[in-house]
């Protein structure tokens, strides 16, 4: 598990503060990627957001999470009669900072992206145990369409470079999504979901796939550096490849701690992005 610290420590792993900001470095490489002047308090609307979906997940699925996500039930447990109004203040407040700073297309486009977020905990567990992957497509198509809220935010137009970097932002998100996944397995069995972990039933198989994919989702930054649609510096999110593989292959043996590898290295992952790109854009122009 992951060590216990500080109760601030233990809330912002488990409150899914890591994972909002993590949110927020994804819209902030889209802005660096497409070379948009950047609005910081869109990052803070992205956090808000995020935290607000997180946070009535985190309330609505308690009880299932005692099975796969222990210590996070624990550490919510201790507020969870604030969670309600807590999830209410953080949807409040993203609602004020976009009607009060965006446009009439980002309000309504940020409006479907909350929809879409709270929908899943809702409606969407009912197609997943229908559809075969439904939540992990689910969810990264859904936090994928960050990437045109960014742009509408921004009153910039949806371009051929926009579209390829969304398609790999997919299937990054494709790959963390369906590693998440392993360590929901106990509980995802319980509710009957068809979830990708589920269905290879074997670790070591479905690592390899992972292997695979993280290896084909780069793919579009590659065509889109050599159709000249994306600009050379893109490359430098290449080195991504290797943190995976880290992880995966840490994944391989029994007696790695899972919930570590996907709260901090796997989710950590995104903070990487910007920084990345910024380094790249500081060698080539």
């Amino acid at each position: 598990m992951i060590e216990k610290g500080s109760i601030i420590w233990e809330e912002f792993i488990y409150g899914g503060h890591w994972g909002s900001i993590a949110a927020s470095a994804i819209s902030l490489s889209v802005l660096i990627l497409l070379n948009i002047e950047i609005k910081w308090e869109f990052l803070l609307l992205v956090y808000l957001g995020t935290q607000c979906i997180y946070s009535y997940n985190h309330y609505k699925e308690m009880r299932i999470d005692e099975i796969s996500n222990l210590p996070r039930v624990k550490h919510i447990k201790r507020y969870d009669k604030y969670l309600p109004p807590l999830t209410i203040f953080y949807e409040i407040t993203y609602f004020i900072v976009l009607f009060y700073f965006g446009n009439r297309i980002s309000l309504f486009f940020g409006g479907l992206l909350m929809l879409f977020g709270l929908l899943f905990t809702e409606r969407g567990k009912k197609l997943s145990k229908k559809i075969v992957c439904f939540k992990s497509i689910y969810t990264s198509f859904s936090w994928s369409l960050l990437t045109f809220f960014t742009i509408l935010y921004h009153s910039c137009q949806i371009n051929a470079a926009a579209l390829i970097f969304f398609i790999f932002i997919f299937l990054r998100l494709m790959i963390d999504t369906i590693f998440f996944d392993i360590k929901d397995i106990e509980s995802d069995k319980k509710e009957g979901l068809l979830t990708l972990p589920i269905i290879f039933n074997n670790r070591k198989n479905l690592l390899n796939f992972l292997v695979f994919l993280n290896f084909i989702s780069f793919v579009p930054i590659v065509v889109g550096v050599l159709t000249k649609t994306l600009p050379l510096f893109s490359l430098f999110l290449l080195p991504l490849i290797f943190y995976s593989l880290y992880y995966i292959q840490k994944a391989k043996s029994r007696e790695t701690d899972i919930h570590f590898l996907s709260y901090i290295l796997v989710d950590g992952e995104y903070y990487y992005w910007p920084f990345l790109l910024f380094i790249g854009t500081m060698f080539i122009n």
